[in-house]
């Protein structure tokens, strides 16, 4: 145990040592401890149990979560470039939404910016509308490139034509795009993107990874992302031909959040998700010259899903490492907790400190929920 506890300790050291100094209390984002913290303490484990534990988020849980108080400041921000959305995807609750939405501004993005006690090491511009329908949206990844923040996006796609494709190229602070993807034939990818026109999807994001390709090969990363749904399911390894097809470097695929009831009834079952087979994706990928990070949570080995259960550790640590700012203020522990029946809101940049909310009641309720597994929230993503 004690040899396990001094491979924490000697890691631990390390990323503190490689992580600059923030300006508030000598904390750093990811690494740094607060005062007052609680360890979690690991029963004896085999080496093989070690090393399976190690592969998954829930090293991050050992070595920084407290079950209602964080360690560290965040180490990653999410800021929502707009909430609004031109697209209605059955998957996301953002379709059954009747207000008009928000976009973010640049003086909002700087009061968000001097809220935040630390300079983050990168900003994702996204939430749950389409970046790019934000017409001040280069303008805020400038504001980000001036005070020396990269940052990436996620965005359909559907709104990038050559000249948001010049914007985004021609500015080195834009690190990566994630282009989400749902289907690998018309019927499928329409179905799903309710309002995407699939050949003149294909034709954007094609001419946009080739120039992306020509212009910034080896600075610049696109990926893709699918949300695995029933209607999708059976097309898995096709997504990943087309991903190769358009010149995609990466592919993410995700379970789908049941954010509400609509959603959940497209959800997978576990028993269904068993059949997504990830070793033959992998290998398939690797042929492909694609990285595809494992699938979510449902794809984890049995033994450390029963681990997490016995140790009492959640399989997410988001609520300890990130944060999710929307373009209204509202601060929240993820982009996931959203809709009317989801409001997830644990305080406002414009109304509290960002301690205040960090360390705030909300905050810390929320996070011990989850660990006791009583959040529903948390819950409806498995």
């Amino acid at each position: 145990m004690q040899a396990v506890q001094d491979k924490e300790d000697t890691v631990s050291s390390a990323a503190a040592a490689q992580t600059p100094t923030s300006d508030v209390g000598g904390l750093t984002p990811g690494s740094a401890r607060l005062s007052g913290s609680r360890s979690l303490t690991l029963p004896r484990l085999s080496r093989s149990r070690r090393e399976q534990l190690r592969r998954i988020p829930l090293r991050v849980a050992v070595r920084y979560v407290d079950p209602g108080r964080p360690r560290h400041v965040p180490a990653t921000i999410q800021i929502e470039a707009t909430s609004k959305c031109n697209l209605r995807c059955p998957t996301c609750s953002h379709a059954r939404e009747r207000r008009s939405g928000d976009d973010l501004s640049g003086d909002v993005l700087q009061s968000i910016l001097d809220w935040l006690p630390f300079t983050p090491a990168s900003v994702r511009l996204s939430g749950v509308g389409e970046p790019l329908l934000n017409p001040e949206f280069f303008s805020l990844t400038d504001i980000l490139a001036e005070r020396g923040i990269p940052c990436d996006f996620i965005t359909n796609g559907t709104l990038l034509t050559s000249q948001a494709g010049d914007h985004i190229l021609s500015r080195s602070g834009i690190s990566r795009v994630i282009i989400s993807c749902d289907g690998a034939t018309k019927a499928t990818f329409e179905s799903c993107r309710l309002g995407a026109r699939f050949e003149s999807w294909k034709r954007l994001v094609g001419d946009f990874a080739a120039e992306a390709k020509q212009r910034r090969d080896g600075t610049f990363g696109l990926s893709m992302s699918t949300t695995i749904s029933r209607a999708n399911a059976g097309e898995i390894p096709q997504i990943l031909l087309l991903a190769a097809d358009l010149g995609f470097d990466r592919v993410s695929f995700v379970g789908l959040e049941a954010v509400d009831e609509v959603a959940a009834s497209l959800r997978l079952s576990p028993a269904e998700m068993c059949m997504v087979r990830e070793e033959e994706l992998l290998d398939m990928a690797a042929a492909l010259g694609i990285e595809v990070p494992g699938l979510k949570q449902s794809s984890w080995p049995r033994t450390i899903v029963r681990l997490s259960k016995k140790l009492r550790l959640p399989r997410c640590t988001q609520p300890w490492e990130g944060m999710f700012v929307r373009a209204n203020g509202d601060v929240a522990p993820c982009n996931a907790l959203f809709g009317s029946d989801r409001a997830g809101v644990m305080g406002s940049v414009f109304h509290e400190s960002f301690w205040d909310v960090w360390l705030g009641e909300r905050f810390r309720e929320f996070r011990h929920t989850k660990v006791c597994g009583t959040n529903p929230l948390c819950r409806a993503c498995g």
